[in-house]
This record gives structure tokens, sequence and C-alpha cells, in this order.
């Protein structure tokens, strides 16, 4: 099928047909004219010259008529039947049935065929062949009057006319079928063509599409170091700016400073050995260290002649961190195991150690230092009771059990305990801000309360006496990974004004037994970190002069409903 529109393809041919018509017209006509000059037939010369103008104006308005929407095919008819019947008349003033234009009835025969195949060159072959015929035959039987004056009727003129009548039509009739039989031929080419360019199209777009969706770098390197083809993704990997050319350009110029790349590609090319699952370390234009896992392999023509070398590499910077999480998820794993161990080992005696202390300061009258120093072995003992126990809880965090929780009241609550409890002393004050009612998440109820209960003894500790503390719900659309899409989030931010924690400990705030408190285990906000984690959230500090303390909470939220819909839900488990 070809490829253009078809009214383009008319629009085309119609084009064509004015423009071959009008030239072949004046050809003719000219030539007749010219012939008619040299005999001294002025009269004959003038009728040709009407007839050309005929032949200009007919052709004109066919023009405009398919300009205007007339249909292609009738017009195309319409053409022919005038050449036919100009054709007759140049034949009547050049000489009648014997003129030497009568031959020239092969170019509409011609059309035909061209336009409508076989049928068409046929059937406007037979009447073309039937119009001369019945010429000579008028001629003969005086009817028609040619230049050449009245053709006497014999049975000899009669015989030349009717040879010349056959033969005509032998000569029109095998100028049909062949000029059809070619066209056909020539459509069929064209429509397989057409069909093997638009198979090649789609392998190639195919081929393209696949090679522009890689997620890996894709790079095809000619035995000069010049660059083939580059796709998206491995112009995203190595910071190659999107508009900028590539193609045949020097590696080093599209990539500089990667000399590592560059030389492992040469490598591959000189040896011929491929380099599968390699590691390499680049520092790109940015300024960044890259670290890729690559694949080259050699490229070959059909010939197995060498034509340079492919690099399939990917980005392993996600991976590198993936790597560091199963590392720390093992480590913590060791942990937990030997946590087991440590409160076998330990927990017991130490209950032993300070059940005797207590049984032997009732016992015995001990006064004075030894007292104190019986106080201080129990409160030791019992601190250290309480390290054992954040150490298990932080090492063997259970898996959360997912229900759906209201933040809003889980916040409320906090605040009341808060408030209520000797945590928070002198005049400072907690105030609850919400911009997302009835926002709602899946998690653990327990362990985000805990996770709370950690921020808000934090933040109490934080501002002493005269501080103030501010706990702020909403909704916020983030991505919670990097590279990854924008999802809804529950937002919690806790935000205290006390003193900035230094910068040289703010890195290290959520790591595990890392405290600045005298006395403290370093674990809360470890625990409330893993906590964040194992729900998919993220959690992340911010500390400034200006702005105090803030802990800045994500979480996603699966599930909001406004307040109407929560008295409802309410209403109907009262009666229940």
């Amino acid at each position: 099928m070809n490829l253009m529109p078809r009214a383009c393809r008319d629009d085309e041919k119609i084009r064509k047909l004015v423009f071959v018509r009008l030239v072949v017209a004046t050809l003719v006509v000219g030539a007749a004219v010219i012939a008619l000059q040299l005999q001294s037939r002025e009269l004959s010369a003038v009728a040709l010259y009407s007839l050309l103008g005929v032949i200009y104006l007919a052709t004109g308005a066919v023009y405009l008529a398919y300009r205007g929407g007339a249909s292609f095919t009738h017009l195309i008819h319409l053409l022919i039947g005038v050449d036919l019947a100009v054709l007759t008349l140049i034949v009547h003033y050049s000489g009648g049935s014997g003129s030497i234009f009568s031959i020239l009835y092969i170019l509409p025969i011609f059309v035909g065929g061209l336009y409508f195949q076989v049928q068409g060159g046929l059937v406007t072959s037979l009447i073309a062949a039937s119009v001369y015929i019945i010429y000579c035959l008028l001629e003969i039987s005086g009817h028609v009057r040619s230049p050449e004056g009245v053709l006497i009727f014999t049975r000899q003129n009669l015989f030349h006319s009717l040879l010349r009548g056959y033969i005509h039509m032998g000569v029109f009739v095998s100028v049909g079928l062949i000029s059809g039989y070619f066209s056909k031929r020539v459509q069929n080419s064209g429509e397989e063509l057409a069909d093997k360019v638009k198979e090649i199209k789609r392998i190639q777009l195919n081929n393209d599409s696949i090679v522009n969706n890689m997620s890996s770098g894709l790079i095809v390197v000619d035995l000069d170091g010049r660059i083939v083809s580059m796709n998206p993704a491995a112009r995203k990997i190595l910071n190659v700016e999107k508009t900028r050319s590539v193609k045949e350009k020097p590696f080093e110029e599209i990539v500089p400073d990667m000399d590592s790349l560059l030389d492992e590609l040469l490598l591959v090319m000189e040896t011929g050995v491929q380099r599968n699952r390699g590691e390499i370390r680049l520092s790109r234009s940015d300024g960044r260290e890259l670290p890729i896992g690559i694949n080259i392999s050699l490229l070959r023509d059909e010939n197995a002649e060498k034509r340079g070398v492919i690099a399939l590499f990917q980005d392993l910077t996600e991976v590198n961190i993936m790597r560091e999480k199963v590392r720390k998820s093992a480590r913590m794993a060791a942990v937990g195991e030997l946590s087991a161990a440590i409160a076998h080992e330990i927990r017991a005696p130490l209950a032993s150690i300070c059940g005797s202390t207590e049984m032997l300061k009732e016992e015995l009258d001990v006064t004075g230092e030894n007292g104190e120093l019986m106080d201080l072995i129990i409160r030791e003992s019992e601190r250290l009771d309480g390290m054992i126990t954040d150490f298990l809880e932080y090492a063997r965090l259970r898996k959360p059990e997912f229900d759906l929780v209201d933040i809003e009241n889980c916040l409320k609550e906090t605040i009341l305990l808060l408030k209520h409890g000797s945590y928070l002393r002198g005049g400072g004050s907690i105030r609850f801000e919400s911009e997302a009612e009835g926002l709602r998440i899946y998690a653990d109820d327990e362990q985000i309360r805990q996770v709370f209960l950690n921020l808000g003894l934090n933040a109490c500790e934080a501002v002493g006496r005269d501080g103030n503390i501010v706990i702020r719900v909403g909704m916020i659309e983030e991505a919670l990974e990097e590279g990854a899409k924008k999802t809804k989030c529950a937002e919690i931010k806790f935000i205290n004004d006390g003193p900035p924690i230094p910068s040289n400990v703010l890195p290290h705030i959520f790591e595990p037994f890392f405290t600045t408190k005298e006395g403290g285990t370093g674990l809360g906000l470890a625990t409330a970190g893993r906590i964040i984690e194992s729900h998919s959230g993220t959690i992340n500090v911010e500390s400034s002069e200006e702005k105090g303390i803030t802990f800045r909470i994500l979480i996603p939220a699966k599930y909001k409903i406004n307040r109407m819909e929560i008295e409802e839900v309410r209403n109907e488990l009262s009666k229940v």
C-alpha cells in the first residue's frame, strides 16, 4: 500500500497529466501546423490553432474543476474523451484517414492504460479504433470531406480503409494492453516497495524504541574511536546534553576526563577479548564520582570483520546503596543474635546482684558510706538493665503489624502525656497544628506512638524550662526515594526552639549508641529511625540558629476521610 495519502497522490497525478498534456498537445499541433503550412493550407492551420486553444481551455477547466472538488476519475475520463475528439479533428485537417497523425491515438490510449490499468487501456484502445474506423467509413461514403478532397468510393479504397483501420486497431489494442500491464506492474511494484519500506521503518522504529527506552546506557564506538551511537540512558549516566550531536565525534571529545572507560573500550578493541560484568569508577564533568557496571563486546559485520565495540553499562550508585543497606541489615541481624546472648549471660547475674544487694541492705545495718555504696550498686544495676532493654528493643525490632491509624489522635495523646508528665518543666509550651483533618495511614499503632514519644521527649529535653514545641501534621506530595515518583505522604514535624545541634553531631544523630546526653544510651532516635524505615517512610533533622530544630517524618498516606465521615463512623460504632 502506498504510504502517500490518496488525495496527495491524485493531486500529483493531475499536475503531471496537465503539464504533459499541454506540452504534447503543443508539440503535436505545432508539428501539424508546420506540415500544413509547407503545403500552403492556411485554412486547416487556423483550425488546428483553434483546436490547440480548445485543448488549453479544456485542460485548464479540468484542473480548476479538480481543485473545486470534482472526482479525479471522472475528470480523467473527460480528458480522454476530449483527446480522442481533438485527435480526430487533427487527423481530419491534416490529411484525413491517411494522416500521419493518426498514430497519435495511442496517447489517450496510453493515458487510459496508465491510470486505469489493463481494463482502461483496452477500453480506450477499442474506442479509439472504433472512432478511427467510423471516420474512415464516413470519408469513403462521402459524409466527411477532408482537405484532400472527396474520396471516391471503390472496392480498392474500401479495402485500403478497412486494412488501415485493422492495423490501427491492432496497434491501439496492443498499446492499451501493454500500457495497462505496465501500469499494473508498476503499481504492484510500488505497493511492494511501500510495504517493504513500511516494514523496514517498523523494524527500525522497534529497534530505536528498544534502544532509546533501555534503562542501561549503550555506546557503539568504531575502530577510529568515534561514536556511532549513544542512547538517552548513556547520555544521562555520562552527563552528556540531550541536544548535543555525538555521531562521528571522537569519544574523548564527547566524554572528557573518563580515561578509564576509554581504556576499557580500547583494550577490548585491540585484544578482541570482551569484558563481562566489570565495575569501574568514573569522574563526571559535574564532579560526581560514578560507579558503573559494564559489559563490552566486539562489533562485527556480516564477514566477521571487526567494526568497533559495543559498551553496555549501568549506574551502580543505587545498587551500591542497596548493598550497603543489605550489609547494614546483616550487621543488625548479627547484633540481634549477639543481644540474645548478652541478655542471657548478663541479665540473670545482674538480677542476682541487684536482689542480693537489696537483701543485704535490709538484713545488715549498713550506714554511712557503705549504705551509699549499696544504693549505688542498686541504681547502676537498674540503669544497666534499662540499657540492655533498650538495646534489645533496638536490635530485635519486631515486624510492624499494620492497621489504620489516626495520626491526629496519636499526636494529641502524645502531647497529653508530655504535658501531664514531668517531661516539660517550667514555662515551656506544646502547640499542635493540623493542616489535614482526617488524615490516616497504615502503620503499627504501638510503634508509631513510640516514635512520637521519643521525638517529643527529645524536644522537651532540648528546650529546657522556657522553650516552645510545635507539632504539625499535614499532607504533601513528595518522592520518598531518589528517582521515584512523587506520592501522597503524611508529613509530621516536631519543631522546637532549643539550641541548635552542632554541625559535627548532626550527621550521626540517628546512629545507634551515639549520644551527647549524660547517661544516655543513644538508642532512642536510632530506634525511631528504624521504625520509620520499616514503615517505608523517611525521617530527617534540620537545625539552625534562626529556626531551631525540626524533626520531619514522611510516611505514605494510605487513607484520608473528612470530619463528617469520621463522625458517621463513630456513630455507627456507638450503635454497635
